[in-house]
């Protein structure tokens, strides 16, 4: 009777209750695809990050790598406090359109000084009004980006958390972020603009509301908002794989002063307009960048005074050697001016590689003297490093321009996107590029004295005896042009004697050609230091105080784990080149690794995990000790799957011990905020490289899975630390 009276009245209310089953299994269902949906948007809005903030503050190219790591502290203080309070999912749209307008501003108003002086960066200012030093404006991105991931971290932590069985939701977790890593591989690839970026990344959000009528009304209209800023703000901008560059005139006075319109940039539609001036300029996120110019023997540049030191340096290899050339490579051709030379010199085929499509559209489109639309010039879109490794061609030049790529190659590293071309190694391969009588021109505006020794010090190591240095300044030695290679032989001065300090050599293991030596700057301490104590206060105050709400283990997985990651991306862009693709696969690959071994560990009752610690200090041990030099001599392909071997085992190893701890805990939101907490932590040590070199991160990361088995081994039956 009770049942029956229940069923008139849920009639009457015109509801029927589901069954407890049917309930939980809808439940269960609608998490995984929050899971799903929270763990695309946070890969993505990472990328999206790491590509458009540097274009507001250009120093901070060479610090991607931070918003990662803020990325990490966001996510990881968010599944802390995933089972506090209300979600807070329905203002991250709100979160991300305030850092927009925050970082455009800053572009108007601020910009960051205090530049260190053991480390070199290529001298840049604008007009402005508030200056911050460099830790300051780092610590000010660290928090800003934290704070925007924290209400993605509480989604993802709570998703965890509903779904079952918990390894499950861990591998719908890595299939999310695989698809955001191809998702936006996609669109870089399709050259779409940042607002496409904010768009996607706000269409997602929206499914978090969609239940809700007024929080989807005002999500929709900060969507519409959001894709407007980012679109009104970087319209004039030509968005490359890599740079945002801006394009504007240049205009040739009466009295020969060369006037350059910064105020009148132009689309890309007006590019052409271009080929029929003296030369324009390009600006890299605000800066001077390149300019090419007409310098043709009809051109009035040629004879003007002012574009003598401008001439000469274009030139002046082909001046000093009279010989006919009959095949040159250029690295770093950009928009062309070095071709140009080259071409007005009779050179009879020219080799032209350059790492960015954009920059070298911008050249083949609107260079006054159209260099690359000559028979003679073959174009090579790649990075050069990986172009030396697959050449077979032998050379009378080898020119390297002006290469000074502004940016990192990646957010996993601190390394420069030219950082692995300005090695010993690097100049031993163009050495067996030469033909007999060989020459590499290397052309640099280094601006700063240790460079010059190094650069000096690098290419007699390399070539086996000392280069040539030309200096247009007679009794100075700034930015000057060096000469390697068997042909010095017919330029060198007898009587050349250069004094240089001792310096440390930029090798692939210590690729740091910018940095005075093996030492870590002031100000990067000073950044690390202030990064690690608001990861701190801010794991302390998520916890309410009590820190073992962080679990040690997955504490120490998460950090070691990172630098693994980070050093496998970085050998992967030494044996294949820092390009863009690259690092799509790296990462793809990767992440398809931890899939595969989650996916067997969820298929597998268990395994021995003293066992997988042993494999996994076998594989460790094994890349720290492989000469890792010897598949640069291999075929593309052998290189290719040895590599992958090599550097899959010990992430392959990692991911499956990981998945071990993770299936048999029973806080998997902890577990996961722990772990990424712990990849702060290895983010902030990979700036150790900078010391030790990327092979010592090897050690350092087999002492933190020690510490991380350890950690397990004292506490069996409780992998999870919990609140007393």
């Amino acid at each position: 009777m009770n049942y029956l009276a229940r069923g008139f009245r849920q009639k009457k209310n015109a509801y029927t209750a589901p069954s407890p089953q049917s309930d939980l299994g809808d439940c269960c269902h609608k998490q995984r695809v929050d899971l799903f949906i929270a763990s695309f948007i946070a890969l993505f809005l990472e990328l999206t990050l790491i590509r458009w903030v540097p274009t507001y503050e250009r120093v901070l190219a060479y610090f991607s790598n931070f918003i990662l790591i803020a990325a990490f502290l966001g996510l990881g203080l968010g599944a802390i406090l995933s089972g506090k309070g209300r979600r807070s999912i329905t203002w991250q749209p709100l979160l991300v359109l305030s850092f927009a307008l925050i970082g455009i501003i800053f572009n108007k108003i601020g910009m960051t000084g205090s530049i260190p002086e053991d480390v070199y960066y290529a001298e840049y200012t604008r007009p402005h009004l508030l200056s911050l030093s460099l830790t300051e404006t780092l610590a000010a991105l660290f928090i800003t980006v934290a704070v925007i991931f924290v209400p993605l971290g509480k989604q993802i932590g709570a998703s965890l958390k509903a779904v079952n069985p918990q390894l499950q939701g861990y591998i719908i977790n890595i299939l999310g972020s695989l698809v955001g890593v191809l998702v936006f591989t996609a669109v870089s690839f399709l050259g779409l603009r940042p607002w496409w970026w904010f768009g996607i990344v706000m269409l997602g959000l929206l499914w978090f509301v969609r239940m809700h009528k007024a929080w989807l009304c005002l999500n929709i209209a900060i969507c519409v908002v959001t894709v407007f800023v980012t679109w009104f703000a970087g319209e004039m901008y030509f968005w490359t794989p890599y740079h945002a560059l801006s394009v504007y005139p240049m205009e040739l006075k009466s009295n020969g002063d060369f006037i350059s319109k910064e105020k009148e940039s132009i689309r890309e539609a007006n590019l052409p307009d271009f080929r029929h001036t003296l030369g324009f300029g390009v600006r890299l996120s605000g800066d001077f960048y390149q300019a090419p110019l007409d310098l043709s023997e009809k051109s009035v540049l040629r004879t003007n005074p002012g574009f003598a030191t401008a001439l000469n340096q274009y030139e002046v290899q082909f001046k000093i050697l009279d010989f006919q050339y009959d095949n040159i490579l250029i690295v770093g051709a950009g928009t062309g001016n070095d071709v140009a030379a080259a071409l007005r010199h009779g050179v009879r085929h020219i080799d032209a590689v350059e790492i960015d499509p954009g920059i070298l559209r911008i050249g083949q489109v609107a260079h006054p003297e159209q260099p690359y639309s000559d028979p003679r010039v073959h174009i090579i879109i790649d990075d050069a490093r990986s172009f030396f490794n697959k050449c077979k061609s032998k050379y009378d030049m080898i020119i390297f321009g002006n290469i000074d790529a502004h940016r990192l190659f990646s957010s996993m590293s601190s390394l420069r996107l030219d950082s692995f071309l300005y090695t010993v190694e690097s100049f031993q391969e163009t050495r067996g590029l030469l033909k007999e009588d060989g020459i590499v021109v290397i052309h640099h505006a280094l601006g700063n004295s240790f460079l010059n020794f190094r650069m000096f010090a690098m290419l007699t190591k390399a070539f086996g005896e000392t280069p040539y240095l030309y200096v247009a300044n007679k009794g100075t030695i700034k930015d000057p042009i060096f000469f390697s290679g068997p042909g010095v032989k017919k330029i060198r001065n007898p009587n050349q004697h250069i004094a240089i300090a001792p310096v440390d050599l930029a090798t692939d293991d210590w690729p740091f050609f910018y940095l005075a030596g093996h030492k870590m700057p002031t100000e990067y301490r000073l950044a690390l230091e202030a990064m690690a104590l608001l990861t701190l206060v801010c794991v302390v105050l998520a916890s309410r105080g009590k820190l073992q709400m962080v679990n040690c283990h997955f504490f120490f997985l998460g950090a070691a784990f990172l630098l693994i990651e980070t050093i496998s991306v970085n050998r992967f862009s030494m044996l294949f080149g820092s390009t863009w693709v690259v690092n799509a696969i790296v990462f793809s690959a990767i992440l398809f690794v931890i899939l595969l071994a989650n996916l067997w560990m969820n298929r597998i009752p268990s395994l021995n995990i003293h066992l997988l610690y042993g494999l996994l200090t076998a594989a460790v041990v094994t890349n720290y000790l492989f000469p890792i030099h010897i598949l640069l001599s291999m075929g593309w392909v052998m290189r290719l799957l040895s590599s992958m071997i090599l550097m899959a085992l010990p992430i392959f190893f990692a991911a499956f011990i990981f998945a071990h701890s993770y299936k048999q805990t029973p806080d998997t939101d902890l577990a996961f905020a722990s772990n990424l907490l712990g990849a702060v932590f290895g983010g902030l040590l990979e700036y150790s490289s900078l010391v030790i070199g990327f092979r010592g991160l090897f050690l350092v990361a087999l002492a933190i899975y020690l510490l991380s088995y350890i950690t397990l081994i004292l506490k069996p039956r409780r992998l999870v630390a919990i609140n007393a």
